[in-house]
Formats: structure tokens, sequence, C-alpha cells
């Protein structure tokens, strides 16, 4: 995919975090996978390596391995002055009181996957150094920092963009494709650039995969009321033949048919969105 075609992607998004970050505001980005954070974040750092503005893209990686990392790229030594090497949690300390004095942008990609103690970190660098954080992640759990921090959701692509997607990564494939084809990839791929260069990639495989990657709901609401009207009817019936057991088995089911929804649609529903 060229470099012209992915500078396209979300100016506005970037433009807006780009100066939260820079007025040391922190941020949670949230994505669907494929949705493009990664990529985002990356056009983030080069924004900033282009504005000479210090940042950091801290890995997925364990707690040492982050710790010694952050301290390698900010100079900070890993030995007391009597030479012994430093706990992690002394590293972090000299990383929070570096910041305090050279404020750093921490970018932090599939925060999510990062361990409760990288967490609790950032959000002192947070409070403590002013620096400013940004976290993206594809399912945030609703707690700590996560709760904390404003949220931007990233929208589906625009269709323009999409378009541009596919035709781009057929190119590279070396895959002709009709309009017609296009139109119908695009309708697979739901707005999701990874699933945009997924279905040109199984096209030129000839995978023919008319399965979605979201949640089909099927509304059951027409069979209930068929359910329910042949129960009603099978009441008449019973009525005008004087069959009383007939009758009477026709009313308890549809009761209890009844109650049931109410209970159901009662329930608490638990809540897709952070913090509910």
């Amino acid at each position: 995919m060229s470099v012209k075609a992915k500078e396209s992607y979300r100016k506005e998004e970037l433009k807006k975090v780009s100066n939260a970050l820079l007025a040391c505001e922190s941020l949670l980005i949230v994505g669907e996978n494929g949705s493009g954070k990664t990529f985002f974040c990356e056009q983030l750092a080069d924004v900033f390596s282009a504005s000479h503005y210090p940042y950091l893209i801290i890995p997925i990686e364990t707690v040492r391995q982050i710790t010694i990392k952050v301290c390698r790229k900010l100079n900070i030594d890993e030995e007391t002055i009597e030479g012994k090497k430093k706990t992690i949690m002394m590293m972090q300390e000299d990383i929070i009181e570096h910041c305090k004095t050279n404020q750093t942008i921490f970018l932090v990609d599939d925060a999510h996957r990062q361990p409760p103690t990288i967490r609790i970190w950032l959000e002192r660098l947070m409070n403590e150094a002013n620096c400013p954080v940004l976290l993206l992640a594809t399912t945030p759990p609703a707690r700590d920092i996560f709760l904390k921090l404003p949220r931007i959701e990233l929208n589906p692509l625009k269709d323009k963009y999409i378009r541009q997607i596919m035709q781009e990564k057929a190119e590279e494939l070396g895959l002709s494709l009709k309009s017609a084809d296009y139109a119908k990839l695009q309708a697979s791929a739901g707005g999701n650039p990874m699933l945009a260069e997924r279905v040109v990639k199984e096209k030129y495989l000839g995978i023919e995969n008319t399965g979605l990657d979201h949640t089909q709901w099927i509304d059951g609401t027409p069979i209930l009321m068929a359910f329910l009207m042949c129960l009603v009817i099978i009441r008449f019936i019973g009525l005008g033949l004087n069959n009383t057991s007939l009758y009477l088995l026709g009313g308890i089911i549809t009761t209890a048919i009844g109650v049931s929804r109410i209970l159901i649609y009662s329930l608490p529903k638990k809540g897709t969105r952070l913090g509910k």
C-alpha cells in the first residue's frame, strides 16, 4: 500500500489526538481488531518525530523488559552509585523523576494486554510527572486507568478509503478487478482496513468466503407472534369443540410464554461500553 494512500486516513482524528497530547492531555482510543489502531499510533509517532518532541512507544513485554528499555531510551542508569543493579521499582521511580523535568509522550498500543503493574506506573507518570499518555485498546477492561481517560472510538473508514485500500492491495497482487467486484468486496469489509486487504487476498487466492466477521442478530419476534397465534387458534378450536382440556392447555402455554418474555426482558443487560 502506498504512503499516499495511508496518509489519507483519519486526518481529523490524528490532528485532534496529537494536539491533545501536546497539550499534556491523556487519551484512550478504542477500535475493533483491524480498525487501524497500530497504524494510527505509528502516524502519531511520525508527527512527534517531525516536531522533535520526545515520545516513547511502550511494547508488549514483561514489566522488567519494558522498564529497562524505557530507562535505556531515556539514558537513565540501571545501576546505583555503588554499582549495584537497581530494582524494577527503583528504575520506575527514576523514570518518573526524570519525566518531571523532561516531559515525554507515552504511546501504548494494545494497552488492554499490558499487566496491571505497568498500568499503575503509567497512571503515576500522568499524575506525578504530568506526562501525556495515549492508550490504544480493542477491549479495554472497565477498571483503573481505562476508566479515567477520555475515550475516542475509531469509526469505520469511509467507503472511498476502503476502496482505495482494496485497489492498492489488488495492484500489489497483480489482480484485475471490476467495479462490481470492488462493490461486493467492500460490503464484506465493513469499513475495516484489515478486512479490506483480506477480502482482496481471498479473491486473489480464489477463496469464496460468504461468512461475515460480525455477529448477525436474528429478530425472533415474528416467529414468536406466529407461535402465539397458533396457540390462540388452538384455544378457539378447544372452545368450539367444547374441549376444556385443549382450551386450558392453550391458555396456560400462552400465559407461560408471556411471563417468560417479560422476565427475560426485565433482566439487567451487560453493558458493552466501558464503565457500564
